[in-house]
């Protein structure tokens, strides 16, 4: 009587586990309790499940039971017949257990082949649906395809610039070390870390495994004829373990590299060494000869690493990228001295279970504690007159700043208010489709139709809409992103890391998705529709409340969204034109600007370096359309990054005055006439360079600060203390410039004239210039050969890199507010059109439901004017409730752009008034024509249908 399976077919299409013995006999009508053999369940099975459980146990009770009688028919005592029965059978509950497996296998596996089926089925009737109602489809997929496409490529913008890591392992745990201190007229700015303060912060710090310091810099690489200004960041040793950085060959730098006095050594990017030596691992060993000297190559950088921000002091000519050619030794002196000066860059890492907050309490106290140690670096006051003190904060936030963030927010809020809105287009077409479609939903209702299979089907049309829309739209933002990224500001960091990757894709799915199940739930909201339609068999003339109240809602909030994007952009046009009027001092007009290196060892004085400019302007200037040459400082461009404190010649500062600190940039003659900046007095001259009559020019703001109310031409001033023997004469005043931003109070500063009182004072400075050429020309470019001539002449090792007309300096200057501005315009463009072609489609359905009403209207006497202006007020009702919400949104939301913007108010009643007197002209005309087709109608017509 072993137990046997078989299976047995039955009328639901599933097998049953049945167990059979060798003897024949009958059914019993005696079931005794067999608790010993029910199965134990831990948790109630679904309703399907749990019923095939029942029949399972069922077939198991009943041939237990029938060889139990079996047995009892041929005489056996029952409880003797159930003992026999039990010993043969073996575990009940395992027999069990494996046949509600293998059922249970059978029931999944036919559900997923009926759901494949149904979703298969369902597409595929949906895709002839859409095909045949072709207008319909296209306008949907276009209207989501660009709402998708603009949001996946701004997204895409986002993601790589402010939600992505930085590429450093573990880069959550790296964090900026700064000093910020508030410098008068120029608000906060973050002042870099100083030798003193580095090695006093190593000594004695907890919160952080390592403390790495850079700087930018450049040299030129000479190895061959071919001379090339490289990116070169001086680094200690520290910085590399810092970012936990490998090399791809040799090694990196050493803790024996940076003391001073080591032979110089040189570390090689990973792109650098492909693009200057083709990768040949020969070099390492061989050595780099560069203007600054010849350094050893030992090693390679891993592929890919870079400097998460330039130095403080960075020059003109390193500001390309972040990217670094040369890493080499800083090599600094624990031993000192120290001073108050702050050029580099600290980055950090956080012990494990180390907050951001743990780390700046306790670099507070260190801080503390080196300037009492060091008090003639640090004096008491300026401490308190500079606010000056130790920031740590995350390298994340330290990259991005606070306006970059916001400005990208604000940007992806924008598009983002473009998809709502063509969502909401869509949604209100899908509406007036379902209503043409009334009659179809209410045979399917009465002809047994449940709920969930009319979601199935309504749902089936909107995902492969939204499917195609997204597919559609992923392509189109790959165009968007290519437009974006050639308007985008140059300074935005970590551009060069944006491409389309598969988080963007992944999110254009997701809207899609979400659009989908939205879309397709809201005819299944409408409960009671169906049979009432069957019912009335089409008689009604006119929709209901309920249908009108969700269409005008959607209109509403179209008409509301898009007000809030044209306040945005016009507040946007306000600043742009407001800064465009700024006067930034300076004629920027027929302007070529272009950097040169002199190579340090050949010009290692102030007189070589002299020389050299000298005879390049004068090279230079003998160009035809050639008018002033010069060189100095950019403006605009990275012009304040550092400052240094004035002093005024028999007049101390008082206890009450706060010790200017201010850039003082050189400026060689010719600078002044290149730049058509106008000074008052005289600029200097070469007669002042090589006699040495230390002559400076100082900008109105600084004049009136240091000598408020008195002439400054004549006053001496100094930067190495009120103490100084050296003093220099100020021979000009400049009236007005802005040099460091067009949106900022007039700049502070002092041009000196390379008139420096020791020989190597700033031989630095001068080997690494801008030079300025004003010429008549329509295009200054066109000068560049003869240029590169001139100075392949004077010096083969000098190369000339970064060309730019100072035109697009200033556009540069404010290239984030038209960055912006171009954003917001479109966005709000693209929000009107749609609006406009939501409110037309709307009324003209209104129109055409009501083609009865507005038949009655005119048999009963309606003129045409009366038809019309009933059919334009109607749309006018929903515009002014659209705009009194998108005026309260705009007012909520307009402290969200008031720090992007300059001397212009966010809620400006003049651009709240535009945009709606526009908004409003949009609504009047897209029903304009709908109402002219109403007023048109014929009476008798209307009647008859």
């Amino acid at each position: 009587m072993d137990p046997l399976y078989g299976r047995r077919g039955d009328d639901s299409g599933y097998g049953r586990c049945a167990v059979s013995s060798d003897q024949g006999g009958s059914d019993s009508d005696r079931a005794p309790d067999r608790s010993r053999l029910r199965p134990r369940r831990a948790f109630q099975l679904p309703r399907a499940a749990a019923r095939l459980d029942a029949d399972i146990e069922a077939e198991f009770r009943f041939h237990i039971e029938e060889r139990i009688d079996q047995l009892v028919a041929d005489g056996m005592e029952r409880s003797a017949a159930t003992r026999e029965v039990e010993a043969r059978f073996g575990d009940y509950h395992a027999y069990l257990a494996n046949a509600r497996a293998i059922d249970r296998s059978t029931m999944s596996r036919h559900r997923r082949g009926d759901l494949f089926r149904t979703v298969g089925r369902e597409l595929r009737r949906a895709a002839r649906v859409l095909t045949r109602d072709r207008a319909f489809t296209i306008v949907a997929t276009l209207t989501l395809a660009l709402g998708i496409g603009a949001t996946t490529a701004i997204f895409t913008v986002l993601d790589a610039v402010v939600l992505r890591a930085l590429p450093y392992r573990d880069a959550g745990q790296l964090v900026a070390v700064m000093h910020p201190a508030t410098a008068p007229g120029s608000g906060e700015r973050n002042w870099g870390l100083s030798p003193g303060g580095y090695f006093g912060f190593r000594e004695e710090m907890r919160a952080l495994s390592d403390l790495g310091l850079y700087v930018n810099s450049g040299f030129t690489v000479t190895n061959d004829d071919n001379a090339e200004l490289v990116q070169v960041a001086r680094v200690t040793s520290t910085l590399f373990t810092t970012f936990r950085a490998v090399p791809s060959e040799g090694r990196l730098l050493l803790p024996a590299d940076d003391k001073p006095g080591s032979a110089p050594v040189a570390v090689l990017s990973h792109e650098f060494f492909q693009r200057r030596f083709g990768g040949d691992r020969a070099m390492i060993g061989r050595m780099l000869q560069t203007s600054g000297g010849p350094y050893e190559i030992v090693g390679v950088a891993e592929p890919g690493l870079t400097l998460p921000m330039p130095g403080p002091f960075a020059s003109s000519a390193n500001l390309s990228g972040y990217a670094v050619d040369v890493w080499t030794p800083l090599q600094l002196d624990p031993a000192g001295p120290f001073y108050n000066n702050h050029p580099y860059v600290g980055v950090g890492r956080l012990k494990p279970d180390v907050s951001v907050d743990d780390a700046q309490r306790e670099f507070a106290s260190l801080f503390q504690r080196i300037t009492a140690r060091l008090p003639e670096v640090y004096s008491p006051r300026f401490l308190s007159q500079y606010y000056f003190r130790v920031g740590v904060s995350s390298l994340r936030d330290s990259v991005l700043g606070p306006t970059v963030p916001r400005a990208l927010w604000m940007v992806f809020g924008a598009v983002a208010l473009v998809l709502l809105i063509a969502a909401a287009n869509v949604g209100n077409l899908f509406l007036l489709r379902f209503e043409a479609r009334r009659r179809e939903s209410a045979i399917r209702s009465a002809l047994g139709a449940q709920r969930l299979q009319m979601a199935v089907h309504y749902l089936a049309e909107t995902m492969l809409l939204c499917v195609v829309s997204a597919a559609t739209g992923v392509a189109l933002a790959a165009v968007v992103l290519r437009a974006v990224m050639a308007i985008a500001p140059t300074d935005i960091p970590r551009l060069a890391a944006i491409s389309l990757s598969g988080r963007s894709i992944a999110v254009a799915l997701g809207i899609a998705m979400v659009l989908g199940v939205v879309l397709g739930i809201v005819p299944l909201l409408r409960r009671g529709l169906d049979l009432g339609t069957l019912r009335d068999g089409g008689r009604g003339l006119s929709t209901s409340p309920r249908q009108r109240m969700t269409r005008n809602a959607l209109v509403v909030g179209q008409l509301a969204l898009t007000l809030v994007l044209l306040s945005g952009a016009g507040a946007m046009l306000r600043s742009f034109e407001q800064l465009r009027r700024v006067d930034p001092g300076f004629d920027a007009t027929g302007v070529l600007a272009f950097d040169v290196s002199f190579p340090f060892l050949r010009y290692d004085t102030r007189e070589k370096a002299l020389v050299l400019h000298d005879a390049l302007q004068r090279r230079i200037k003998e160009l035809p359309g050639v008018t002033h040459v010069g060189a100095g400082w950019v403006p605009l461009e990275h012009f304040g990054t550092g400052c240094s404190v004035v002093f005024r010649e028999n007049r101390p500062y008082g206890v009450d005055e706060q010790t200017p600190c201010v850039p003082t940039p050189t400026a060689l003659p010719g600078y002044f006439e290149a730049l058509g900046i106008t000074v008052e007095g005289r600029a200097p001259a070469w007669h002042d360079v090589s006699s040495r009559s230390q002559a400076v020019v100082v900008t109105r703001a600084l004049a009136d600060r240091l000598w408020p109310g008195e002439e400054a031409i004549g006053k001496g001033i100094a930067s190495n203390g009120s103490d100084s023997p050296f003093w220099y004469r100020v021979v000009g005043v400049i009236p007005v410039l802005r040099a460091e931003a067009l949106d900022r109070i007039p700049t502070e500063a002092v041009f000196y004239a390379a008139t420096g009182f020791r020989e190597h004072a700033q031989s630095g400075d001068l080997n690494d210039l801008t030079i300025f050429v004003r010429t008549t020309l329509s295009d200054p470019r066109s000068l560049l050969p003869a240029i590169r001539e001139i100075v392949r002449d004077l010096d083969s090792h000098t190369p000339v890199v970064s060309p730019r007309a100072m035109r697009t300096v200033v556009s540069r200057s404010i290239a984030r507010t038209s960055f912006l501005l171009t954003i917001l315009a479109v966005a709000a463009g693209v929000a009107l059109v749609l609006s406009a072609v939501g409110i037309y489609g709307a009324i003209s359905y209104v129109v055409t439901q009501r083609t009865g009403e507005i038949g009655i209207r005119m048999a009963l006497g309606a003129t045409t004017s009366h038809v019309v202006r009933l059919v334009v007020l109607q749309s006018a009702r929903l515009g002014v409730i659209g705009v009194v919400l998108g005026v309260a949104s705009a007012l909520a939301g307009g402290r969200l752009l008031q720090s992007l913007l300059h001397e212009v108010d966010a809620t400006d009643v003049r651009v709240l008034l535009s945009g709606t007197l526009l908004l409003m002209v949009v609504v009047v005309v897209a029903s304009w024509r709908p109402a002219l087709r109403a007023a048109r109608i014929d009476p008798g017509h209307a009647m008859r249908d």
